[in-house]
């Protein structure tokens, strides 16, 4: 895949069809969106472009909040690479950049740099300035520049429109298997092996406690999950405890995973977890050997739903 700095394009002469977007998690939604690109590239015989941010949007637009992203921007590039896209132009998002108004955006990137004669947009796609939103003067742009306007249509689940948003909520609810089934893979965190306080390896139930690689990276509402560890190109069955430690009178939350039959010493390796199913709830137990045994009960359901699915 052709990763470009938008700037350093200065024009393309070939023409090309773009979809502009965060993609963030790449859901179905996306992904049918990707469809279309390729097929509007295939039928046209013109290139393909996705046009995308560097942060996202409300990183920038609001600083003051916290922005969760279901995708850090190496996963983000990975899943478009996996969609079959081959070429990326990534744009700088700042203050001048969310100045632009929709016509302006299209003007200055997507005409005088990529030579656009398509543009592709989601069903519910829009971009540009707020305070200066000309988004629908987009026809008169086209017609002025040449190029065409297509509409993706919507993704349903269950009579819904997928989206980042619904994917969210469902991951802040806790229910994985909706966010999953939405994002049409399995919903995953990365980051760094560090040292913890020991208290499963004490249980008889060691884990690799994980430092999320991104801060702003969202993880899944706390509780015990069914997963899959992968590190050092090892894949393994895992029981991830996400949250407090309230048994130990632990408030902080952390990431631990327990690996199923691993052995080893992975303290600072890069370690992924993908989520697959939530078991319980967070709760406190009345002594270690009460928690002792419900691990063992969480470890017999993890083992099930893994090989299932």
């Amino acid at each position: 895949m052709n990763v470009f700095n938008i700037d350093n394009i200065s024009s393309l002469d070939a023409k090309t069809v773009v979809t502009v977007g965060m993609f963030d998690g790449l859901h179905l939604g996306h992904r049918h969106l990707l469809e279309c690109l390729q097929a509007v590239a295939a039928e046209k015989s013109i290139a393909p472009w996705v046009v995308t941010f560097d942060v996202h949007p409300r990183q920038v637009l609001y600083p003051s909040t916290t922005m969760s992203l279901l995708s850090t921007r190496e996963e983000r590039l990975a899943l478009l690479e996996g969609c079959g896209v081959s070429n990326v132009a990534i744009v700088h998002f700042d203050a001048e950049t969310a100045s632009l108004s929709a016509c302006d955006f299209t003007r200055c990137f997507l005409c005088e740099r990529l030579n656009m004669s398509v543009l592709l947009l989601g069903y519910d796609n829009m971009f540009g300035s707020r305070s200066n939103n000309d988004f629908d003067r987009l026809p008169l742009l086209a017609a002025e520049k040449g190029f065409s306007i297509q509409r993706d249509e919507p993704v349903l689940l269950g009579g819904i429109e997928i989206s980042s948003t619904k994917i969210r909520k469902a991951l802040t609810d806790g229910d994985i298997v909706l966010a999953n089934t939405m994002l049409g893979t399995t919903y995953s965190v990365t980051g760094t092996v560090v040292h913890g306080r020991h208290v499963g390896a004490s249980l008889g139930f060691p884990t690799a406690n994980i430092h999320p690689a991104d801060c702003a990276k969202m993880l899944p509402a706390a509780g015990v999950y069914a997963t899959r560890a992968t590190v050092e190109g090892k894949t393994y069955a895992a029981m991830t405890n996400l949250g407090a430690q309230p048994t130990f009178n632990q408030q902080h939350s952390e990431l631990e995973v327990h690996l199923i039959g691993f052995d080893g010493d992975i303290y600072g390796k890069r370690l992924t977890v993908e989520f697959v199913d939530r078991i319980r709830d967070i709760r406190p137990f009345a002594s270690p050997d009460e928690l002792s045994a419900q691990l063992k009960r969480d470890l017999d359901a993890t083992i099930s739903i893994i090989n299932i699915r």
